[in-house]
């Protein structure tokens, strides 16, 4: 017997639909935001709420605990870094040479990796779990992106992890002179990856 396909999306439900991505987005987005700003453990559903601009409801709605709506803003965070290297990636042929220029990216325009990142996912095992999927990933990237014999780009990418994570720990506090010079040796050593 034929099967008959799916009747169309009407324009009210794709409209919902995006609406719904929307409102996803701005709760994810804010959930970031207010860690950032007070760290994971004073993170409230309310507090979310108020910066998203939404409704508790709204929020439980699509996230029906603190963990899965924290989880899933990491997870979040973590896809808009993966495409940001894929981009990279594709515009200069070399997975090493992304790798530093997200490194670059990161260490001059947010300082680093957030020590409140870091604590979320060393508090959240979930989070934790985000967090090494994208490094295994990276890893086993890095891994296929070398030549026969070669880790180069697997140093890379735990040159650029070392740096971001000591930088947003304040355990290394380079002037401005230090780390550009420091960035241009991982640009010229990635490019010749």
């Amino acid at each position: 017997m034929p099967q008959t396909p799916p009747p169309p999306q009407t324009l009210r439900a794709r409209k919902l639909q995006r609406r719904s991505m929307e409102t996803i987005g701005q709760i994810l987005t804010a959930t970031i935001a207010v860690i950032e700003r007070i760290g994971v453990h004073n993170l409230t559903i309310d507090l979310v709420a108020a910066e998203a601009g939404v409704s508790k409801g709204g929020v439980l709605h699509h996230f029906p605990t603190k963990t899965a709506l924290i989880v899933a803003a990491m997870r979040q965070d973590m896809e808009t870094l993966m495409m940001e290297i894929d981009e990279t990636a594709d515009a200069t042929v070399n997975f090493a040479s992304a790798l530093a220029q997200l490194a670059r990216r990161v260490a001059l325009e947010e300082g680093g990796v957030s020590p409140a990142f870091l604590v979320t996912a060393a508090e959240i095992p979930e989070a934790a779990s985000v967090l090494a999927t994208m490094f295994s990933t990276l890893v086993e990237r890095a891994g296929k992106d070398d030549k026969a014999g070669s880790i180069d780009s697997t140093l890379v990418l735990f040159a650029s992890y070392g740096i971001l994570i000591s930088m947003g720990m304040k355990s290394f506090q380079p002037s401005a002179e230090e780390l550009a010079a420091l960035l241009d040796k991982l640009d010229a050593f990635a490019a010749r990856a």
